[in-house]
């Protein structure tokens, strides 16, 4: 709703991260590496790199998205 109602001046994008690697214990992290496709947790730069990309110019035909940024967990 914001992303129409605020466009064209201000576009409205949202980041869903998946879980983010930082120190959990190895059971647990197997575990979650075998519900995610790409194997493995997110890394907090990964994040911040979806961050600037939709702050960025490269992204200025984009709103009224949730970019999921999980390693394709929400697949499943």
């Amino acid at each position: 709703w914001l992303s129409t109602v605020l466009a064209p001046k201000i576009r409205v994008n949202t980041v869903s991260p998946g879980g983010i690697e930082r120190g959990q214990p190895q059971s647990f992290l197997e575990s979650y590496y075998k519900k995610t496709p790409l194997k493995r947790m997110c890394r907090s730069e990964e994040v911040a790199d979806a961050i600037l990309f939709l702050l960025s110019e490269q992204s200025a035909y984009i709103t009224g998205h949730n970019l999921m940024v999980d390693g394709g967990w929400t697949v499943w």
